[in-house]
């Protein structure tokens, strides 16, 4: 698979015969894809883990690391909510510590980056800001349970 941005390539992650009707194989195509991307996406929650933030940026599609940053930010945020009741500032921790990914990550785009890691970079500064806001106006009315909004 392309990407729209012409830079990447996605392989399927199993082979693909294309036989019979069009309409058919088209489906399958579709089908591969999905299941292609699905595969990817839980081999990167695997490396992030094992690789760290900065060098697992490079090492997937654009959505696919843009997915799974998305993905870990959930699941903090989901476990600062698991440790309020021993911790008030479960939730003060958390935005310190997306202040620090963020932080990091605007040190990585003033650096020597090719023009697609660029913008991938960009895009999650994007998000991970919008993302330090939300945890900061959690923290700030005091929402201690993820039921509460």
């Amino acid at each position: 698979m392309h990407t729209n941005v012409g830079i990447e390539y996605v392989e399927f992650t199993s082979p693909l015969k294309l036989l019979g009707k069009v309409e058919n194989y088209m489906q399958e195509i579709i089908n591969a894809m999905k299941s292609s991307l699905i595969d990817i996406a839980g081999l990167s929650l695997i490396k992030l883990a094992k690789h760290g933030k900065e060098a697992w940026l490079g090492m997937d599609p654009a959505q696919t690391t843009l997915l799974i940053n998305m993905l870990n930010w959930t699941k903090d945020v989901e476990g600062a909510f698991g440790q309020i009741k021993g911790d008030k500032e479960a939730m003060k921790k958390c935005h310190g510590n997306q202040v620090k990914l963020l932080s990091d990550l605007i040190k990585m785009v003033q650096g020597d980056l090719t023009k697609p890691m660029r913008q991938k970079i960009g895009c999650m500064i994007t998000m991970d800001a919008h993302s330090r806001d939300i945890i900061e106006k959690l923290y700030l009315e005091k929402v201690y349970n993820s039921e509460e909004f």
